[in-house]
């Protein structure tokens, strides 16, 4: 096996930047209206949740197709890739067409169950419909992304993720300075950015790793590649979509303390975020590494390869969180920040340097029990951790304890260090090493 396939700097490095430009599209639009108003950031902060919640069910297939076809390079069967690739495009885009359609209906429902503000609504549902709009480009755009970055080409996907955020960047402030559309005009932009490279993104799919995708293959769905895919998929959509839901719900207590704490809990989300984004960059270079070594039954090697990718992800999020830390008020500076959200926010800064350890080390091991084939424990351990005590000691802290929005941040905090030791201790047992699904 090419030892560029094998490289986690090869791969890390890339994802990272694919990955930060992801986020940066929705943090462009934060800041940028934070400085446009304070209130329309309050708005813009349940969209952006349930944006990132529907964006986790569609990287059900993502993470399935990827998987698969990773262990299937590394097995040399390119027939099982490529009816993998074909099948998980046109389930993706289905699921994207009806995810949007219901966004874009019932975008005021999903607003009042989140309990926004009623003076917020009207402005979130704008926000909220575009965002549905977008999700049927990212829809498609996660699998295409997902195949290309397993057969070696992250670069390019991370070139296409900074043109899109420059052109929404663009856009933005056009919006923003010249036209009164507000959140209306900041939708429309992140709709193009999509279309553009969604085009892109294809044309080097065809032309560039040479896959030449087949009408009759896109609706030739069989039983047994489907069920490769969602045994991966479903599980791993589970294990995202509780991480999401417990965000959620989170965020509806938050809500309900105010629309200084519901501004503080949007900002601040979208900066835990990028303090996540190197863990997570390095344990989906190593989810694909670990995929194709398994696929080319070199157990071992992935054993350690993951130890190897784990310390430096730990390494790598502390010195970034703590970084975060030492730059707080340039943060709040930069942000324009009144004193009031202020005085919420600087208990988080320190707390984010526990907290983001403790998810990178959670999510390197999660992403490697996945790509073994084993993505039923991780699901089952999220289950129990993430509702059965984040959310309960979350709520208490933050009503009963008197501790407010730090109250539920400590709730994500034990989550995430007791499922990452939990976890660990299932790859360390080595019993996913039967679990290869090719």
């Amino acid at each position: 096996m090419a030892k560029k396939q094998l490289s986690l700097k090869h791969l890390s490095i890339p994802i990272f930047s694919d990955l930060f430009s992801k986020y940066l599209s929705l943090i462009i639009n934060t800041a940028m209206v934070s400085q446009y108003s304070n209130f329309l950031v309050g708005a813009m902060g349940a969209g952006n949740q349930i944006f990132d919640l529907f964006i986790t069910i569609f990287s059900f297939l993502s993470v399935g197709c990827s998987v698969v076809v990773s262990q299937a390079i590394g097995a040399k069967n390119s027939i099982l890739a490529r009816k993998v690739i074909h099948q998980s495009l046109t389930l993706n885009t289905f699921l994207g067409l009806i995810c949007g359609f219901l966004i874009v209906i019932f975008a005021k429902d999903l607003l009042v169950l989140l309990k926004i503000p009623k003076e917020l609504i009207n402005d979130g549902v704008i926000y909220l419909q575009m965002l549905g709009i977008c999700l049927f480009f990212d829809a498609i755009g996660i699998v295409l992304a997902g195949i290309i970055r397993v057969y070696n080409k992250a670069y390019w996907v991370m070139f296409l993720s900074f043109l899109m955020d420059i052109i929404i960047l663009i856009g933005n402030f056009y919006t923003l300075h010249w036209t009164k559309l507000e959140l209306f005009g900041i939708g429309l932009s992140n709709i193009l950015g999509r279309i553009v490279v969604i085009f892109l993104l294809f044309f080097l799919l065809i032309f560039k790793l040479k896959i030449h995708l087949k009408l009759k293959e896109l609706f030739e769905f069989e039983k047994n590649v489907l069920s490769k895919i969602l045994n991966i998929g479903g599980f791993s959509a589970g294990e995202n979509l509780l991480w999401i839901i417990q965000y959620t719900i989170a965020f509806g207590f938050v809500a309900s303390l105010g629309k200084e704490n519901l501004s503080v809990q949007t900002i601040y989300f979208q900066i835990s975020l990028i303090i996540m984004l190197v863990g997570q960059a390095i344990s989906l270079a190593n989810e694909i590494i670990t995929g194709k070594l398994v696929g080319a039954r070199y157990v071992n090697v992935a054993y350690k390869h993951t130890w190897t990718a784990l310390y430096l992800s730990v390494l790598a999020s502390g010195v970034v969180a703590v970084l975060n830390y030492a730059l707080q008020d340039f943060t709040m500076s930069l942000l324009d920040l009144k004193e009031e959200l202020r005085k919420l926010m600087i208990p988080l800064f320190a707390l984010s340097i526990f907290l983001e350890i403790s998810r990178t080390f959670n999510i390197v091991i999660v992403n490697a029990l996945r790509a073994s084939g084993d993505a039923k424990f991780p699901f089952f351990s999220g289950l129990v951790f993430m509702i059965g005590l984040s959310l309960p000691l979350g709520f208490v802290l933050c009503f009963y304890a008197g501790l407010g929005i730090l109250g539920v941040w400590i709730g994500f905090c034990a989550d995430e260090f007791l499922r990452g030791l939990v976890n660990s201790y299932r790859w360390k047992s080595k019993k996913w090493q039967n679990k290869a699904l090719v």
